[in-house]
């Protein structure tokens, strides 16, 4: 049976996959209210809603070809948690990835904004994969 909500929230955050793929940051902040609580799980940092730009800059310069899709999703309420596929390129010359990450963002039911967000990747793991595919075959 669908939720119309999980479905509104799920398109919002195809949305802002969308957006990152593109790589307009601006448009991705707009999904976000300007009183954001950021939680950063793979480094444990809190922030606001400009804590956003150093990741996705970061991101960005380090897979030029960045691609998040969600994978799935689920809802408590007005929280949604997102388990994303992402792919990208090493430094855009290196090995092309795949990877998980999760994220749970809640949003404003009446603006449709990510109040609280809170994203997790394992960077170990990642780095590990990245080493392991530019490995000899």
């Amino acid at each position: 049976m669908s939720d119309p909500k999980l479905d509104a929230y799920t398109r919002k955050m195809n949305e802002i996959c969308t957006a990152v793929a593109a790589r307009d940051l601006d448009k991705v902040l707009e999904y976000f209210d300007d009183e954001c609580v950021v939680l950063n799980g793979a480094n444990g940092t809190v922030g606001g809603k400009s804590a956003l730009v150093p990741g996705f800059e970061e991101m960005f310069a380090t897979f030029p070809d960045w691609t998040p899709k969600v994978a799935t999703s689920f809802l408590d309420g007005d929280t949604i948690a997102v388990l994303f596929e992402v792919t990208g390129t090493a430094g855009g010359t290196g090995p092309k990835v795949t990877w998980i990450g999760t994220g749970y963002s809640t949003f404003d039911p009446e603006t449709q904004k990510i109040v609280r967000d809170v994203y997790y990747m394992d960077e170990a793991a990642l780095e590990q994969k990245i080493n392991d595919s530019a490995l000899p075959g």
